[in-house]
């Protein structure tokens, strides 16, 4: 298993709302951090998992379950891969 960093940028949920960070986390979103940011949603995942793949595609999985709009998805670069 390796950890994977990587944001999540989203829209479509009010970050007013009391509950708006306990959706991310009662959606499985316990290993990254919830920001707001200039109307944008950003989720940073540090998610252990085999592959990058099956990272990502598990944490879409959640975002989307809080009902949030998933705009892009960006992804750090491979520690191993920089020099």
């Amino acid at each position: 298993m390796k950890t994977h960093f990587f944001d999540i940028i989203a829209t479509g949920l009010d970050h007013d709302a009391p509950d708006f960070e306990q959706k991310f986390y009662d959606a499985g979103c316990d290993d990254a951090l919830v920001i707001y940011r200039s109307g944008l949603i950003c989720v940073s995942f540090a998610r252990d998992a085999a592959t990058m793949e099956e990272a990502i595609v598990s944490a879409t999985d959640a975002v989307k379950s809080t009902g949030a709009t998933i705009i892009r998805i960006d992804r750090d670069a491979d520690p191993d891969m920089v020099s």
